[in-house]
């Protein structure tokens, strides 16, 4: 069983709205996000990354080689939410429901970080393990200061002036034995690739991780983003699955229940990078099988069979899109709640969830 000493919700949840022709406030949250990943699940609309850091009209469309759209997709972060600009389909269109996984970092608040030979600007989160930060590229090789403190297992970089899709890094349990020289771009269709030129050939440390010349991610004189992951036991777990083709499902442990989960086919092309939420279940054995929400495209949601359990999820299809045999799949996972509480105790919510009382 996985231990925290905080309630996942205080730094990580996932709210869903409808859509208005006006301004919206979504709130009801524990603490006033400062990173929003936001999805359409039954329209049209592109997915759209903004975070505090960057600002209301900076965000990143990752379903295409976009550089950084301007839109004001979010007019103001509040103490407990933020509110959004009416009337547009990618995130607040009339009618059409929407899902966003939503960080909380440093409240907006950042600071300097020389750690690395490229400086950079950081608000982070070290409970949470939560970085979030912007650099100029260089087109070289070079290191960058995330703050963490410990190593993060998952590096996201973009380029938000180029015309290209980002950089993905994933360092958790992994079938791949060198995860650092795997180039795989995110929210792009294509499977990983062996180059040095993504992250130098270095895996990241406690103060910071590693960039190469290639453009995705480290653009010369670009203005870039990068959000870094630690793994926080109870809270976040990364890394790696062996599809099995198998309708009973491959199990991946997680020491918690999960709220959002984000997949991606590593080892094949093809597959898209797709969001599942506990929040979205309401189809198949239980209740507990949720839906697929594009991060690559545009669209709405589709079947899954995503199970999601007490300590980890299930992946109850021969879907190539998640458990093809013999594929191996990227993971990402937060927690809905964990196995125990802050005494060491099971928790009494997840005692109800175990024993269907």
């Amino acid at each position: 069983m996985a231990f925290i000493s905080f309630q996942p919700h205080d730094h990580f949840d996932v709210p869903t709205w409808t859509g208005s022709d006006s301004t919206t406030t979504i709130n009801g949250m524990a603490f006033k996000p400062d990173s929003l990943w936001f999805n359409n699940y039954s329209g049209t609309g592109n997915p759209i990354l903004n975070n505090s850091s960057d600002g209301v009209a900076k965000n990143w469309s990752p379903s295409g080689n976009n550089p950084v759209d301007t839109t004001t997709y979010v007019a103001s972060y509040t103490s407990d939410g933020f509110t959004l600009t009416g009337n547009i389909a990618n995130t607040n269109d009339a009618s059409d429901r929407y899902i966003g996984a939503c960080w909380k970092a440093n409240g907006g608040t950042t600071a300097s970080n020389t750690t690395g030979s490229i400086n950079s600007t950081v608000q982070v989160n070290t409970t949470a393990g939560v970085s979030i930060g912007q650099f100029t590229g260089t087109g070289a090789n070079g290191t960058i200061g995330h703050g963490l403190g410990v190593a993060p297992k998952i590096v996201i970089t973009k380029s938000t002036a180029t015309s290209d899709r980002g950089l993905a890094l994933n360092m958790g349990k992994t079938f791949i034995a060198d995860p650092e020289t795997d180039l795989i771009q995110f929210c792009g269709t294509g499977g990983t690739s062996d180059d040095a030129t993504g992250w130098n050939d270095t895996a990241p440390t406690s103060t910071v991780f590693s960039v190469g010349s290639l453009a995705l991610g480290n653009a010369s004189s670009q203005a870039c983003i990068f959000y870094a992951f630690a793994e926080i036991k109870g809270f976040s777990k990364f890394g790696f699955y062996s599809g099995t083709g198998n309708i009973a499902g491959t199990k991946v442990y997680c020491g918690f229940k999960p709220k959002w989960i984000l997949l991606k086919g590593a080892s094949a092309s093809g597959d898209d990078w797709g969001a599942r939420s506990s929040v979205l279940t309401g189809f198949g054995i239980g209740g507990q099988r949720t839906r697929n929400m594009k991060y690559n495209a545009s669209g709405g949601q589709t079947t899954a069979n995503v199970q999601f359990e007490s300590n980890g999820f299930r992946l109850a299809s021969t879907s190539t899109g998640n458990n093809q045999e013999n594929t191996i799949y990227w993971y990402m996972a937060f927690a809905e709640m964990p196995m125990v509480g802050t005494n060491g105790v099971i928790s009494l919510a997840t005692w109800k969830l175990l024993t269907n009382n």
